[in-house]
């Protein structure tokens, strides 16, 4: 029996209007953490959401789905019937949701997902929303050692390639917890303004390392996988940007939406850059590539054997340096640069990132440390500093590269708007 308006929808929009008109679909799967599901639902409630829940049967044994209908104000699927529910919330019509929210989310949600696996209606639902490329966040909750299960990790890869934003958990007592309430907030904030963060904007991103050939077969270069450039790339599409990648090599198989242009040395690099900045108009050049400092004064047109040559002695040049003249031919793109370092001190760290922008002339730069856990060339993770022209710092912390790469995207177009 229908009683009217629930009282519920009473708190919506009290703490503010930031989420005010958006529609938001809270899966709940079958985490202990669903127990904070209710004060997450009513926080985006707060905030002026409107939230429709999912349960699995596992979430539904821990938590009554009286308990999130109370929460939320409408009654939760946790069954897709002849109504076709998956659809209604997250398909091809005129009401859809603005967001997926899966929090808590197990380890074998995760995997699901992850293989396209849809027998429950939470992953029905993420799958329906990936079609129609509506935003999908992620919030992991399990016991730590599964959290670093390589298959897990693995899964995890996949969702964040994909385009879903996993967020990172608190490691605690030996347990993957979610963030706070406030931090899964903001993500869920920061995910639907930046949807259309760079509509219209034209990003150029070089990934990937170089080659320098010492003969036909052999070569110089370096571990880049090109991972960085292509969360850059991934993240720029999903907030609305056009974008184009100069890669090199690496182990990334490129994203059929990204336009991709293919290199192999520095000079290769330094021509398709200036080609399509001369060709298009450009916002943005993210320089994230790992170019190689060195090549061979000249490359053997054979391949040099090791028959009676017991040492080689190579004479190496500095190979060209790409970004330095980008400002001076290009002055209205703005250039963030990169910077890899090995087991420096921050404060070294941010002082070689400083000099190096301006050597550059670049507008940002973003420097890490690859000598530390999770923060090398082949790692799916990351922690940086980004620094501005200006002098602003932000740290950037340990979280994954396509969380990061959002961030130095929304950072970029600040500045972009402020000097406007």
């Amino acid at each position: 029996m229908a009683y009217g308006i629930h009282p519920s929808f009473d708190i919506i929009g009290t703490a503010g209007s930031e989420l005010a008109g958006k529609r938001i679909v809270l899966c709940i799967t079958g985490s202990v953490a669903c127990v904070r599901s209710s004060e997450i639902a009513r926080l985006l409630m707060r905030h002026g959401a409107a939230v429709y829940p999912v349960m699995t049967e596992s979430a539904c044994k821990l938590i009554g789905p009286d308990l999130i209908e109370w929460a939320c104000g409408y009654k939760p699927i946790t069954t897709l019937t002849g109504a076709v529910e998956h659809v209604a919330l997250a398909g091809n019509v005129a009401d859809k949701a603005d967001l997926i929210l899966v929090c808590p989310s197990t380890a074998n949600t995760i995997g699901k997902i992850a293989g396209g696996i849809d027998d429950t209606p939470v992953t029905t639902v993420v799958t329906t929303a990936l079609g129609e490329r509506i935003p999908v966040v992620i919030v992991p909750a399990m016991h730590e050692p599964m959290y670093r299960h390589p298959f897990v990790l693995e899964n995890i890869q996949k969702l964040t390639k994909a385009g879903i934003t996993v967020m990172m958990p608190r490691i605690e007592e030996g347990k993957a917890k979610i963030p706070e309430n406030a931090d899964i907030y903001q993500t869920v904030c920061s995910v639907l303004a930046g949807k259309s963060l760079l509509k219209g904007k034209k990003i150029l991103i070089t990934a990937g390392r170089t080659v320098e050939y010492i003969d036909p077969v052999r070569v110089i270069t370096n571990n880049s996988s090109g991972k960085m450039g292509f969360a850059l790339a991934q993240a720029a599409s999903d907030m609305g940007a056009e974008v184009t990648v100069v890669y090199g090599k690496g182990s990334v198989e490129p994203d059929s939406r990204f336009n991709v242009i293919r290199v192999n040395t520095a000079d290769d690099m330094k021509k398709a850059v200036e080609k399509e900045l001369k060709s298009g108009s450009y916002d943005m050049m993210f320089a994230s590539s790992a170019v190689g400092d060195w090549k061979p004064v000249e490359m053997s047109r054979e391949k040099i054997s090791t028959r009676g040559n017991k040492k080689l002695v190579l004479e190496l040049v500095p190979t060209v340096k790409i970004i330095d003249g980008i400002k001076k031919k290009f002055p209205k793109v703005f250039l963030v640069a990169f910077r890899a370092l090995h087991d420096l001190p921050e404060k070294e760290l941010l002082s070689d990132g400083k000099r190096r922008m301006k050597i550059a002339d670049a507008d940002m730069i973003a420097v890490n440390d690859v000598s530390k856990p999770g923060q090398g060339f082949e790692s799916d993770t990351n922690a940086m500093l980004a620094v501005t022209k200006e002098g602003k710092v932000t740290k950037l912390d340990f979280a994954s590269k396509y969380d990061i790469a959002r961030r130095l995207l929304t950072i970029a177009e600040e500045r972009i708007c402020r000097r406007r």
